[in-house]
């Protein structure tokens, strides 16, 4: 059954209406019956919403809300990405299977050696991001939409993420004796509310000076094995072993 997000102001009092654009997807690229057909609607509340498709006012799909249920659990591990302001085509990769993955929170950053050096979309970008994130959350059945956080400068990103349980920093300079593993993670079973930030990198790597800086925030180094890998596929590449690891562990 197709899963759209929706703003709760357009769900209301059991009534649902689809805004302009998704109405378009709906009877034109999906071809679903308008007066027959039922879809999942959900509201970044955690719940699913069983709707009735009962035909268009206007440009506008309605339904109205025949059951609802909770959606599926959020990792009980909570995991926040940080990574360095790249080209258009690889951000847009990192947030689509970042946020299949189960990553909660997205925090762009500039460092020394970032090839990108602005720190604000505009409008027009934001909006294409955070359709890339609601499509993937829609395809991968999330209950609940990650946010990406505003840009920032390398250090106010370690500030930023200095309250996680667990603060790791992948650097192609790290011994390979330190490769993330369920050892990493272990002491997140101090805490109560369990949270790790992962930050990556830029395509040249960050100085000693930077990786220095975040070991006095309490981050730790971690290696992602022998071979250099570009800023996307670190990105991916962390998320799933630590989505791993942490699910394994504490389920």
């Amino acid at each position: 059954m197709h899963r759209f997000f929706l703003n709760p102001n357009q769900i209301l009092d059991g009534a649902v209406t689809f805004p302009e654009g998704l109405s378009r997807q709906i009877r034109k690229v999906l071809r679903l019956d308008i007066k027959k057909d039922a879809v999942i609607v959900l509201d970044n509340s955690g719940w699913e919403y069983f709707v009735q498709l009962d035909g268009n006012k206007g440009n506008q799909v309605l339904g109205h809300i025949i059951d609802r249920q909770e959606g599926r659990a959020q990792p009980s591990v909570e995991l926040t990405l940080c990574y360095s302001q790249t080209r258009r085509e690889k951000i847009e990769w990192i947030l689509q299977k970042g946020t299949e993955l189960g990553v909660a929170k997205f925090q762009p950053f500039i460092s020394s050696r970032s090839l990108a050096q602005s720190l604000q979309p505009n409008s027009a970008r934001r909006d294409r991001l955070e359709a890339i994130m609601r499509e993937a959350s829609e395809q991968s059945q999330r209950s609940k939409l990650p946010l990406l956080e505003a840009g920032c400068d390398f250090e106010t990103m370690l500030q930023l993420t200095q309250d996680r349980s667990l603060r790791l920093i992948a650097w192609e300079g790290t011994a390979l004796v330190r490769m993330v593993d369920m050892e990493t993670i272990k002491p997140l079973s101090e805490h109560d509310s369990k949270s790790i930030v992962l930050v990556v990198g830029p395509e040249g790597g960050f100085s000693s000076e930077e990786v220095e800086l975040a070991e006095k925030y309490g981050y730790q180094q971690i290696s992602l094995g022998n071979r250099i890998l570009r800023t996307e596929t670190a990105c991916i590449a962390g998320t799933a072993i630590l989505r791993n690891l942490s699910d394994s562990l504490f389920g």
